[in-house]
């Protein structure tokens, strides 16, 4: 069964005199189990700030920056579970070099990390004239979990497999899929065993990309919708 979180991404505005540039992230769980109940931090509000249109490019994708959120999931006792997701905007992604001649919303992490392929891009939505607006990608910070077993700390990485049957492996990278390809799940640590958690918090980072000639005389939101699922193993 899965545990589902709706994340709606919302709001970047470009006019001729600023940009409230706020990637809004809500959710709403359905009522498939009761095992586990997931929650996301600052009621799922990545915001980017205010800016000037015009410090959008004219010829390049702009990279909007990462914000953080956090997942937490929390279990009535401890089970083992992989997490997934798809894009409901998959029809608007798009792509593009920005000023610095990378593809793909950028991350900082390991060195840096472009995210150009569309298994892991999520859309942005359209304008009015029904061009793209761009995309976003959403990360998992590995290095920052914490999970409890019970009433004890556990110690835990990540491993990913294209079924929730396995077989898990590590990877260097963990983005959400955007159509309910791929599944992570927590592992106990230096193995890829799954390991059984009470409760889990999940530090994610979202990036966006936007895409120029755009136009600016008019207002442009993003209209993002990601869909979360917790998967019980």
């Amino acid at each position: 069964m899965m545990r589902r979180i709706y994340l709606l991404l919302a709001a970047l505005t470009t006019a001729s005199v600023s940009a409230n540039d706020t990637v809004g992230v809500d959710f709403e769980v359905t009522a498939d189990a009761a095992a586990c109940t997931p929650a996301l931090s600052n009621n799922g509000i990545a915001d980017f700030g205010t800016r000037n249109a015009g410090s959008l490019s004219a010829n390049a994708f702009t990279q909007l920056g990462t914000r953080e959120l956090t997942l937490t999931i929390t279990c009535e006792s401890s089970t083992a579970l992989a997490i997934t997701s798809r894009d409901t905007r998959s029809s608007s992604v798009r792509v593009g070099e920005d000023t610095g001649r990378t593809i793909g919303p950028h991350f900082s992490a390991n060195g840096g990390l472009n995210v150009a392929y569309a298994s892991r891009l999520f859309g942005l939505g359209v304008t009015a004239e029904n061009k793209p607006i761009g995309s976003y990608a959403i990360l998992i910070n590995t290095g920052s979990i914490v999970a409890l077993d019970g009433s004890q700390n556990v110690s835990v990485d990540m491993a990913g497999s294209e079924s929730k049957s396995g077989p898990w492996a590590r990877l260097d990278h963990y983005l959400l899929p955007a159509a309910e390809s791929y599944f992570y799940t927590f592992v106990k640590k230096g193995t890829v065993v799954p390991q059984a958690v009470s409760s889990v918090s999940v530090p994610l980072q979202v990036s966006a990309s936007v895409a120029n000639n755009l136009g600016s005389s008019q207002k442009i939101s993003l209209d993002g919708e990601a869909v979360i699922s917790i998967v019980y193993l």
